[in-house]
């Protein structure tokens, strides 16, 4: 039994009551399964509800579920696995047919064992057939069966996000698994990838899932350009080679990205999204443009920030990142070097500023990559060139903070403020214009402030 479980659902979903009294009334099995009860379990905030029922019930719960509501249904996946999700609500809630003979059989078809548990509401009764609650516990994901993650291979990266999500470990028997079902990769819609990749760069230890699907080849599977850069040896700047480099890079921009020596503040999480997938993929030119002097031996890999960004554009095709998403990872990854190759000491005034003015807003987060690369670098003495580093950054900082005013957009929109629930009309443009002039003073530094500001505007109505 799970201690106060419909107390704690009621007063996150105050429908759960009437749910459960139909349930019982009607005799009709409903099921919490997924996400929720693993959170419930956890402690975890629940965002989403996932039930699950006999499909010849669907259109009795989901009138039950809409009864009460603004909202209505939408149809998602494919028929096999044909679920229907509610829209319109605080909270997503989905609605799907058992798969299979009954609820055992459904969730011995389920991913890991942490996700194949339920509730139901009808009898009241947990189930756990998998022994999902003591994984869960444990800290471990544990595949339920290796023909599961085949079913649907996307299953792999998940593996590695719930990972990171509870704080824990993959069985040895879950990477076997995960092995196995690299090679069906392939069938996965890349949107799929975008989604989870972009839930694991959010996380303050991405690199550790990096480092978990790379092991079992599936980072290089799904991302194609990074393959070449297994084994491929760098010059004596060096110590790993450039895969290894590569998430040692991500490693350090887990952890500059909450604090740092140069003195920038933490990204918000979209931004943290853009700057590690740059970091993941800065590198991938460099098995194309590898070249040896035949006297010295040296290695060298001129220009390939050019064919990184090009190979970066071309491996994300399909990611649905957005446009402007990709102008900004190309010109990242385009100029990574070049906070690396000026001195501050005998720079030209007007290279500085070039370079303030071609990343304008992504300046802060191209001295993170910059310094971050610098930390994966254990090669030859990095200290000094960590010291020029920050010092050059103090004073890129400063010229942007001269000429910010020419390249720094407004942090919201005229759409952001009518979501906000302000009419259309003068008092848009005149809060947008005092929002951006504490944005240039420096006082206002983030969507998330920039709407605060806006509804304390409104709340004082000093505009309207």
């Amino acid at each position: 039994m799970i201690p106060n479980l419909n107390q704690r659902l009621y007063k996150i979903f105050p429908a759960w009551e009437k749910l459960t009294a139909s349930a019982q009334k009607d005799a009709k099995p409903l099921y919490l399964v997924g996400g929720a009860l693993r959170n419930l379990l956890r402690g975890e905030a629940v965002s989403d509800l996932d039930f699950a029922c006999r499909a010849e019930d669907m259109a009795y719960w989901e009138e039950s579920l809409l009864k009460g509501t603004q909202g209505r249904f939408i149809t998602m996946g494919a028929e096999k696995f044909l679920t229907r999700r509610l829209v319109g609500q605080k909270m997503t809630i989905d609605l799907a047919a058992l798969n299979g003979s009954g609820l055992i059989s459904d969730l011995k078809r389920r991913d890991f064992t942490i996700n194949a548990m339920a509730w139901g509401l009808h009898e009241q009764c947990f189930h756990d057939p998998c022994d999902g609650r003591k994984d869960l516990e444990n800290g471990v994901i544990v595949c339920v069966a290796p023909e599961n993650l085949l079913a649907d291979p996307l299953r792999v990266v998940r593996a590695a996000r719930f990972m990171l999500q509870i704080g824990g470990d993959l069985t040895t028997g879950t990477k076997k698994a995960m092995a196995g079902a690299v090679s069906s990769l392939d069938k996965v819609a890349k949107e799929r990838f975008a989604v989870e990749f972009n839930h694991i760069l959010a996380d303050p230890q991405a690199a550790r899932a990096l480092g978990e699907l790379a092991a079992v080849g599936a980072l290089q599977k799904i991302m194609p350009a990074l393959a070449p850069l297994e084994g491929l040896e760098q010059n004596n700047f060096h110590h790993l080679d450039a895969l290894a480099h590569t998430l040692t890079t991500v490693a350090a921009l887990d952890g500059f990205c909450q604090s740092n020596p140069l003195a920038i503040t933490p990204p918000e999480t979209a931004d943290l999204i853009l700057l590690k997938w740059a970091a993941l993929l800065h590198d991938t030119g460099k098995a194309l443009t590898k070249t040896v002097d035949p006297d010295t031996g040296t290695i060298h890999f001129y220009g390939h920030e050019r064919f990184s960004a090009h190979l970066a554009r071309e491996n994300l095709t399909g990611f649905a990142l957005g446009k402007d998403f990709i102008r900004r990872l190309s010109r990242l990854i385009e100029n990574h070097l070049r906070p690396l190759m000026l001195n501050p000491d005998n720079a030209k005034e007007k290279s500085l500023r070039r370079l303030v003015f071609d990343l304008e807003a992504d300046l802060d987060l191209l001295l993170l990559h910059a310094l971050a690369d610098l930390e994966a670098t254990r090669g030859r003495n990095p200290g000094p060139r960590r010291e020029t580093l920050i010092k050059m950054s103090r004073r890129l900082k400063e010229i942007y903070q001269l000429e910010r005013a020419n390249f720094i957009r407004p942090l919201i929109s005229g759409k952001d403020l009518i979501a906000l629930g302000i009419e259309p009309g003068p008092a848009i443009g005149i809060i947008i214009k005092l929002i951006h002039q504490k944005q240039l003073n420096g006082t206002i530094n983030s969507q998330t402030e920039a709407l605060a500001e806006a509804r304390l505007l409104v709340a004082e109505k000093e505009i309207l």
